[in-house]
């Protein structure tokens, strides 16, 4: 989030807003210096005189009622337009590069951005807005006496310069709040996810504990952001109260000597009042602004353009593993054999778990960057390239459904793909399933209730990777809840097509198993190969 940025998402409005602001404190600032001739007239003993100021002193203060509701609203409209381009574009970015868990992409994209939108854009307006007050009161005070200005002027610079006193501590606990929602969204959506199970053994006691020692460590980093702001917000009140002070010192002084009257003595305090509140306002904004730095910094990262790293869309024709060693964080590393995935082969990958199947699916999906050696991707003339992986189809034990109909979920809520929906049903053993909804193929697909099987939920899956007809298909456990007999014409079909295709998967029969040309076993991170 920038300043500039928060400006040119409407130009137009953002003129308003800073013209509207500007007017506001005019008519404030008039509002005071009038007040002056009320008072005088007053101790003066003339009664019409004061009446008739303070009827003229009700002109500004009813002009600025209607004004400053008015720039608010401009101006959250202008924030909430901003934040919906950055949050456009940060889906774009987090869809584009897919590196960040559910939980930290929600954590961007709500949390992140609210502290931006209350600690970044609302305090610039309060810098702005104030900015005003403080140069039409000194313009005041000027009118009044020069020695005013002088005085002013040095309490405006130590107030200014406080607020570094505590910069450093206020950013290092926003960022800790920034970094403890995150945590806490994470182990949400860790132990969320395994719900039904916690119910299913009676252990509520432990996910509530985990929560609660996770939303503890949260409210923890809320209570110092708040006790840091506060400690911020005393040092920067002592130079507000000793400049209000030393002008209402000053005033009494110009009194007594005749310099000023006492209407101006009133007026000038006010002043001081406005200016030093002004200022205080603008270090507190300026303190939050600084705490905002790095969540700023990682907003600014997360809604950059997203440029394609792919030089061809080339189809892929051969895929080579050559000393291949992958590694998660902190796990193990997993070694794999050199082997070759030809165009159209059939290929079916074995092997015990934690030899890393999966993971090498997700290496090939450059989801996983090689910890040693290399995948590299071939066209039909042998040629080395870097290919676009976004077209390798990919269908995980995990794949997900959303709440559209049976059909949009085929079809990912493409239209021009529904006249093939009855093809890839019929295909993929689907037809006996649609036809035990009352809505067929227009069911939704209720997520909370689950409406639907295990199994008819992966042929759903299978369906939509069918309609899509990707040249080259990575299939993980994906027929583990479908029945032998469909599984079986569900691979006659995969298998009979002129895709490439690497299925892994467990206990499939020697009539399922004789259909693919290679089966690649990894026992031990070593390659045992049988041809069929």
């Amino acid at each position: 989030m920038t300043l500039s940025g928060l400006i040119k998402v409407n130009n137009k409005r953002a003129f308003w807003v800073i013209f509207l602001y500007l007017m506001f404190a005019i008519t404030g600032t008039i509002d005071l210096y009038i007040y002056q001739y009320a008072i005088n007239n007053l101790g003066s003993g003339n009664l019409s005189g004061f009446i008739y100021w303070q009827i003229i002193e009700l002109i500004p203060t009813i002009c600025g009622l209607f004004i400053l509701p008015t720039a608010s609203y401009l101006f959250n409209k202008q924030i909430q337009e901003y934040v919906d381009e950055l949050r456009t574009r940060m889906v774009k970015y987090l869809y584009a590069t897919n590196h960040l868990t559910t939980s930290e992409m929600q954590n961007h994209l709500q949390n992140n951005l609210d502290l931006l939108t209350n600690d970044y854009a609302l305090p610039w307006i309060s810098i702005l807005s104030n900015l005003f007050i403080i140069l039409l009161s000194l313009g005041a005070l000027l009118s009044l006496n020069w020695i005013f200005v002088i005085l002013t002027a040095f309490f405006i610079v130590l107030d200014l310069y406080l607020p570094k006193v505590m910069a450093e501590k206020t950013a290092k606990a926003s960022m800790q709040v920034s970094k403890q929602n995150g945590m806490f969204l994470t182990v949400i959506g860790e132990w969320i996810a395994g719900l039904n199970e916690l119910r299913r053994y009676n252990s509520w006691t432990v996910l509530n504990k985990e929560l609660s020692r996770y939303a503890d460590k949260l409210e923890e980093s809320k209570v110092n952001q708040t006790k840091v702001k506060m400690y911020s917000n005393t040092v920067n009140g002592f130079g507000n109260t000793f400049g209000q002070m030393s002008i209402a010192f000053l005033a009494g002084i110009l009194f007594l000597t005749g310099y000023i009257k006492i209407g101006a003595v009133l007026a000038s305090t006010s002043f001081a009042f406005s200016i030093f509140s002004a200022v205080s306002t603008i270090t507190s904004a300026k303190v939050k602004i600084n705490s905002t730095q790095s969540i700023n910094r990682q907003t600014k990262q997360l809604s950059k353009k997203v440029y394609s790293k792919h030089t061809s869309n080339i189809p892929i024709s051969r895929i080579e593993i050559h000393d291949l060693v992958l590694k998660y964080k902190l796990g193990k590393k997993i070694e794999y054999p050199d082997f070759v995935i030809n165009k159209g082969e059939k290929i079916l990958l074995t092997g015990d778990s934690g030899t890393g199947k999966s993971t090498l699916f997700k290496a090939i999906l450059g989801e996983i960057k090689p910890y040693q050696g290399e995948i590299v991707f071939k066209t039909e003339t042998g040629v080395v390239f870097l290919p676009n992986l976004s077209e390798i189809g990919y269908l995980a034990q995990d794949s997900q459904l959303f709440p559209g109909t049976i059909a949009e979920n085929i079809t990912m809520f493409k239209d021009q793909l529904l006249e093939k929906v009855p093809d890839v049903l019929k295909k993929m053993q689907l037809e006996a399933d649609i036809a035990g909804f009352p809505l067929g193929i227009n069911t939704i697909v209720d997520l909370n209730q689950g409406n639907l099987s295990g199994g008819q939920l992966q042929k759903i899956i299978l369906a939509r990777e069918e309609i899509f007809a990707n040249d080259i298909v990575l299939i993980d456990e994906a027929t583990s809840a479908i029945d032998s007999n469909s599984t079986e014409k569900i691979m006659y079909e995969l298998t009979t097509s002129s895709k490439t295709i690497v299925v892994i998967a467990h206990n499939l029969n020697a009539k399922v198993s004789a259909l693919f040309d290679k089966r690649i076993s990894l026992v031990d991170n070593k390659e045992e190969k049988d041809e069929f």
